[in-house]
């Protein structure tokens, strides 16, 4: 993936916080990491495009994900309901 340097000005207070990020190596890498995890929590990407983005496989996104205890999945009752009827025919 190609990379384009740009300029940006944050607050020295922000600085040290840079520094413990999780995930990366450089500010670069945790800065990247932090804000493809900002798009795929708010929904402007989705879990492949953020995977790409950050050069992991969606696993491995996945499991940066859990470390910062983000759900990666919706889960929604619908769902539920279509296991609940999945799983009752099973156990017939």
């Amino acid at each position: 993936m190609s990379s384009k340097n740009i300029d940006i000005k944050i607050s020295e207070d922000l600085v040290p916080y840079l520094y413990i990020l999780k995930g990366g190596e450089t500010v670069s890498d945790k800065l990247t990491l932090s804000a493809v995890v900002g798009l795929f929590t708010t929904k402007v990407i989705t879990l492949e495009k953020a995977a790409e983005l950050t050069g992991k496989s969606i696993w491995d996104f996945i499991d940066i994900l859990k470390v910062y205890g983000i759900p990666w999945g919706e889960y929604e009752e619908d769902d539920m309901d279509m296991d609940d009827v999945f799983l009752s025919k099973l156990g017939e």
